[in-house]
């Protein structure tokens, strides 16, 4: 069945709205774009099972664009997005961020493949999508200790996720994490994790993403002190055996 552009534009406002995000008439286009080629790319990459118009303007725009209230603006940031899939959050945080350097990373590279369109389709600059694993990048000089934020949504346990996404923040930086209601057991399981690669909670914030009934927290961590050269451990090993 053809989507109503009129229609999901509209759902689409209500909801940014409802999150009090300003926003301008470009950038709902600028997801409108983005659906149509979702959509028109799914059956080739498996992006997601949630396909519906409704449902990727709840669970995927909205739920992204939830911790924008979240964000210090004063000046322009440098962020890593592991885990992106088909781009949520980093790629529709960067439609609302046009000034801040987004990377997007994913081990799967035909979502890679997918997102590289997607930037070319949208014409983006300071964004690049990835094929790599968070094991491999977090040793590279370059890259290591070198954001500002790290996001990642929907990657695994809190305890493995610490491994990827620490190791990549600049001491004083922020991880922004989005999770479920399991997260008061998954942060008492990452205590070592968080000692370990000297970082700590911040906060934990309770997120209301408009339409969606599934409950949704964000675990904000902070940057402590220099993670040990030897974090994160060869691929694979984060999650066989977590911290």
């Amino acid at each position: 069945m053809k989507t109503n552009k009129n229609e999901f534009i509209a759902k689409l406002k209500k909801g940014i709205e409802e999150l009090d995000i300003s926003y301008s008439q470009e950038q709902l286009e600028q997801l409108w774009e983005y659906y149509l080629f979702f959509i028109s790319e799914n059956k080739k990459y498996n992006l997601s099972t949630i396909t519906e118009p409704e449902a990727v303007i709840t669970k995927h725009f909205l739920d992204s664009l939830v911790i924008l209230k979240e964000l210090d603006f004063a000046q322009h940031k440098r962020w890593l997005d592991i885990g992106t899939g088909a781009g949520f959050p980093g790629m529709v945080l960067k439609l609302f961020l046009p000034g801040d350097s987004f990377y997007l990373l994913d081990s799967a590279s035909k979502k890679v493949n997918f997102l590289n369109q997607l930037i070319y389709k949208l014409d983006l600059t300071g964004i690049e999508a990835t094929h790599a694993r968070a094991e491999d990048l977090a040793q590279l000089e370059d890259l290591r200790a070198s954001f500002d934020y790290v996001c990642s949504r929907a990657v695994a346990a809190l305890n493995v996720l610490l491994e990827y996404v620490v190791p990549f923040l600049k001491v004083g930086s922020l991880a922004y994490l989005y999770k479920g209601p399991e997260y008061k057991n998954e942060i008492e399981a990452a205590q070592t994790a968080l000692a370990t690669l000297g970082a700590e909670i911040k906060e934990i914030k309770e997120l209301k993403v408009p339409g969606l009934e599934a409950e949704r927290y964000l675990i904000i961590v902070e940057k402590k002190s220099q993670t040990d050269k030897k974090y994160p451990r060869r691929a694979g090993i984060p999650k066989k055996r977590p911290l």
